[in-house]
């Protein structure tokens, strides 16, 4: 089971993989389609919740590994973002991606609250991430 709530960023955020319907991550290999249901609480004002803040890290069979953020191709929230959610809120989301797993031996999802402490590039906070491994969750389907 995945339910496990990360702090990235002490005071930034609470966020849990796997949404208050119980949904825990899946693979659909026939689709080839990745989702992970999120909870996340904010503790600041305009926290952004959107799908350049998720990653997901698939190592194979290989050794290979491969990374999956604001590239093709890249994880979807789809109608679940929420760019400015406001303090004290809760919103799920839910992440999916269309990628082959097959071969893969790890599979985490990596979720960073904030990339700038004041929007600025160079004001970085890309250090502050929360990460799952879920390769046991979805074992079965790869």
């Amino acid at each position: 089971m995945c339910r496990r709530t990360l702090k990235p960023g002490d005071g930034i955020c609470e966020a849990t993989l796997l949404n208050s319907a119980g949904k825990e991550p899946s693979y659909n290999s026939a689709t080839q389609t990745l989702t992970c249901n999120f909870k996340i609480v904010t503790k600041i004002e305009l926290l952004e919740i959107t799908d350049s803040h998720f990653q997901v890290d698939v190592t194979t069979d290989a050794g290979t590994k491969h990374y999956y953020y604001n590239t093709t191709p890249k994880p979807s929230l789809g109608d679940t973002a929420n760019p400015k959610a406001l303090k004290d809120s809760v919103t799920e989301a839910t992440l999916t991606l269309k990628l082959n797993l097959s071969g893969a031996t790890k599979v985490a999802v990596l979720y960073t609250p904030k990339h700038g402490a004041t929007g600025e590039p160079n004001d970085s906070y890309n250090d502050i991430y929360g990460t799952w491994d879920i390769t046991e969750a979805i074992k079965g389907s790869l």
